[in-house]
């Protein structure tokens, strides 16, 4: 294949054409970087944690420099804590707690270059940062900390933001036989008379406060080997609760490598001292970078036969994150994050969207370019559907959100921004694009950056100004370019007369991109790309092109964020489906069944492509999903056929697909693979389809689906639960009712209420038994709980949402508090 240059390009005034829609940008106030009064140095706390009483006491001591002259007074993020006593220096210090703020007064005034320290006694019963599970049946009591998005102030007395690092010790204190986990070295472990052992951890580099963690459970440490890393080598280890520890060797097992790669790919050594992993009951997220002992929810933990879900999602044919995605991302995390740190949480992308990045990195390195490209469109597809249906986009960097959670949308910070890097790298060459990300490791250690930074690295390393890039991509530009694309050969010339029209709207945040695009000429005798400027809302390019092209393909490798319409014909659009690479063959199958969804030769094509186990897993999922968009008797019989496919992927496709051919040969295949397929998240993808479907019967066999237990999770239950969900009936409210106790993970719960919801929205026992949830244990649900108690719309829950809203100190809770009433507000009265 060769690689040519543009022959003409031709810049003309916008033509004709359908123009899309306008978008918007989220609301919220703005939100700039952080004032800092101090600057902490060195973190130290002596705590004693009550598992029973669900209680923390002890002192934080903070060792400190001023950042103003003539210091005398500063305050902490302080919630819900109880000072009894504040020393500074030999004296004690006068104090006062108001706005969920500690202000401290200091005996003598300070100036910069001055050390200071502060003591501070407390106990406290934490409601955020810090979260106690109790003892329930086999489970053991646990205690496990998340502190993103400004939640540690729940716990200690903090600076409770982005822009500062300090060096961390924590000496806990807890009665046998638990264990505490922290970041950092173990110096010491010591058994006590009393019944109690203490743990002292020291960090020895800095870090930012949201990284601080301590885990407090019964847990059994796994080794997981030594990751070689030039001269030297770090170890890892799972913390795991007794029983899990088999799971644990085989889910964690790649991290060596993992780091291994990451360490050459980043041209930066792991900077830490070890890599511990934590498996924790009911954690708030799925995972959290908490430096050097990352903590995971426990559907991390897998064996050979489960699914590859970090966190059961069956209505997607393949998880936007595998359980190894997120380890990897977790650890990518420990650069991008915990050694460089953004500024403020308007710069997050630069946290998530590298680790993400990251995380596909890992992917091709360890499964295969093809897996790679297959993610990406799957990513570049979850973002566009996320804008279709909200409307919303916004640039990577953004300094207003409503509440820290804003920030984590995961579309656009994650997906959209993973693509974002992806897309510079194909731009610019591996080579610049990763030695300017050394440079920009080196260059910003533990420290704090923004988006300029980043900018001014790829300026210092490699000498391109990529002014244009930033402003269309990440921090002007929130949406991405929609081109109408045809093109016509002209025999006379020999060439290919290329015209892209740029047709989403003009808008400040939005107007027209600026960006190089390859497109391949596919001939009788070869193919050849060439790279064509885009510059302004319509672009002319003829291209060589010695006899007719059997197709065109824009945008060759799928590199660009972009939606294409590409007026092309049903026999070039198969040609691509079964002769043009991965990238190609997987936009021309989903083109083909929109396009052309009723032309048999449609079907006829889908169903070779995923009949033949040759072709990569990833374009047979998407054929099967383009045989359901497609539907009819004859896509429900090619789906059939492949619901016995030896790969799983392909079957849990297929399982899905055939929620959307209702018809009684799909019904009774689904109901085979519930019953007979040992793979659970296929089973589960089933029941969901079969719901889907609304067939005579459904309802009695999936309730009998809910007796039934699950290797990984609850799988099947969820499953039964989300398609009974589809069914609407109100007979189902007392099995909904019983997936929303406690002794269920959040997953079942969640799934429970939207049946529930789904099926007596009017039901008054609902309302009440949201209001109860709003103040679960578990934040999932709470969160969950609350944007439903929104949705139904009364009057009556206002003044409790609002009292929520007030009291609650997790700024997430609040602001969906705050949400849901004014939404209720928002309808008429019932």
């Amino acid at each position: 294949m060769k690689r040519l240059l543009l022959a003409l390009i031709l810049l003309v005034p916008p033509a004709t054409s359908e123009i899309r829609p306008g978008h918007r940008l989220p609301e919220g106030s703005y939100h700039s970087v952080r004032e800092r009064e101090i600057d902490i140095e060195d973190y130290a706390a002596d705590l004693r944690f009550d598992m029973e009483r669900e209680e923390i006491t002890g002192t934080a001591t903070l060792t400190f420099t001023p950042l103003r002259s003539g210091l005398k007074e500063f305050s902490l993020d302080a919630s819900d804590l109880e000072i009894q006593k504040v020393a500074s220096g030999a004296g004690s210090a006068s104090f006062s707690l108001r706005d969920r703020e500690l202000h401290i007064s200091l005996t003598q005034a300070l100036n910069p270059g001055q050390p200071g320290s502060v003591s501070i006694t407390y106990s406290c019963h934490p409601k955020t940062g810090m979260y106690f599970y109790p003892k329930s049946g086999t489970r053991a009591a646990q205690a496990w900390n998340y502190g993103e998005g400004g939640l540690h102030y729940g716990w200690l007395p903090i600076y409770n933001d982005v822009n500062d690092r300090f060096t961390v010790k924590f000496t806990i204190t807890v009665a046998r036989p638990f264990v505490a986990v922290s970041n950092g070295k173990l110096v010491e472990t010591k058994e006590n008379p009393d019944g109690t052992r203490t743990f002292r951890w020291e960090q020895e580099k800095p870090i930012p406060n949201y990284l601080m963690t301590v885990d407090v459970g019964e847990f059994a440490q796994v080794p997981i080997g030594k990751a070689r890393l030039g001269s030297g080598a770090i170890s890892l280890a799972a913390w795991t609760p007794p029983g899990t520890e088999s799971a644990a060797a085989f889910s964690f097992k790649n991290t060596p490598r993992m780091v291994e790669f990451f360490s050459e790919r980043f041209s930066y050594p792991y900077p830490w001292f070890k890599y511990d992993q934590v498996a924790l009951r009911e954690f708030a997220i799925g995972a959290m970078e908490t430096t050097t002992a990352t903590g995971f929810s426990e559907s991390h933990l897998h064996g050979p036969e489960d699914p590859p879900d970090s966190g059961p999602a069956y209505t997607e044919p393949y998880p936007t994150w595998s359980y190894e995605d997120t380890i990897a991302h977790e650890l990518a995390h420990h650069w991008f994050g915990d050694l460089v740190t953004c500024r403020s949480l308007a710069s997050i992308w630069l946290n998530e969207s590298f680790a993400t990045f990251s995380h596909t990195l890992w992917n091709g390195h360890a499964h295969g370019e093809d897996d790679l490209t297959y993610q990406r469109w799957r990513y570049l597809n979850k973002y566009l559907d996320y804008v279709q249906s909200t409307g919303m986009v916004r640039p990577m960097e953004y300094f207003k959100y409503r509440s820290p959670d804003d920030m984590y949308q995961t579309e656009t910070t994650y997906l959209k921004g993973s693509l974002v890097l992806h897309m510079l790298r194909h731009f610019i060459g591996d080579a610049d694009f990763f030695r300017t990300f050394e440079g920009y490791l080196h260059r910003n250690e533990y420290g704090n950056v923004d988006s300029a930074d980043l900018k001014e690295a790829f300026q210092t390393q490699i000498g391109r100004n990529l002014s244009w890039f930033f402003d269309d991509w990440i921090t002007e530009g929130g949406g991405h370019p929609v081109f109408q694309v045809s093109y016509a050969w002209v025999p006379e010339r020999r060439q290919v007369d290329l015209t892209v029209q740029q047709v989403q709207a003009d808008l400040p945040f939005e107007n027209d991109f600026s960006l190089p695009v390859d497109v391949e000429i596919l001939g009788p005798s070869g193919s050849s790309v060439h790279k064509v400027e885009l510059k302004g809302w319509s672009t002319s390019a003829s291209l060589p092109a010695d006899t007719r092209p059997r197709a065109v393909v824009f945008d060759k490798g799928n590199w660009l964020i972009c939606e294409i319409k590409f007026e092309r014909s049903a026999d070039e659009t198969v040609y691509l489906l079964e002769k043009a690479d991965l990238a190609a063959r997987l936009r021309a199958a989903r083109q083909l069944a929109e396009d052309y969804p009723r032309r048999p030769e449609t079907v006829r094509t889908l169903a070779r492509v995923l009949g033949d186990a040759r072709n990569h897993w990833g374009l047979r999922q998407e054929a099967a999903m383009d045989l359901g968009r497609a539907g009819g008797a004859e896509a429900g019989k090619a789906l059939v056929l492949a619901s016995t496919d030896p790969d799983r992927r392909v079957r849990r496709a297929v399982a899905i697909a055939l929620g959307f051919v209702a018809d009684g040969e799909s019904a009774a295949a689904l109901r085979k693979l519930i019953e007979t397929d040992r793979a659970e998240d296929v089973a589960a993808a089933a029941e969901i389809s079969l719901g889907r479907m609304r067939g005579e019967g459904a309802k009695d066999f999936l309730l009998r689906q809910l007796s039934r237990d699950s290797r990984y999770w609850s799988s099947i239950r969820l499953g039964a639960l989300l398609g009974l969900t589809y069914l609407k009936d109100p007979s189902l409210v007392p099995a909904f009712r019983s997936y929303t106790d406690s002794r269920w993970e959040a997953d079942l719960r969640s799934a429970a209420l939207d049946g529930w919801l789904a099926a007596a929205p009017e039901d008054p026992e609902l309302a009440r038994r949201l209001c109860e949830l709003a103040r679960d244990r578990n934040r999932q649900v709470r969160l969950d709980a609350i944007e439903k108690l929104g949705s139904l719309h009364l009057s009556a829950d206002v003044k409790f949402l609002s009292d929520l809203a007030e009291a609650d100190p997790d700024p997430d809770i609040s602001e969906k508090a705050r949400a849901a009433a004014e939404e209720i507000q928002s309808f008429p009265k019932k």
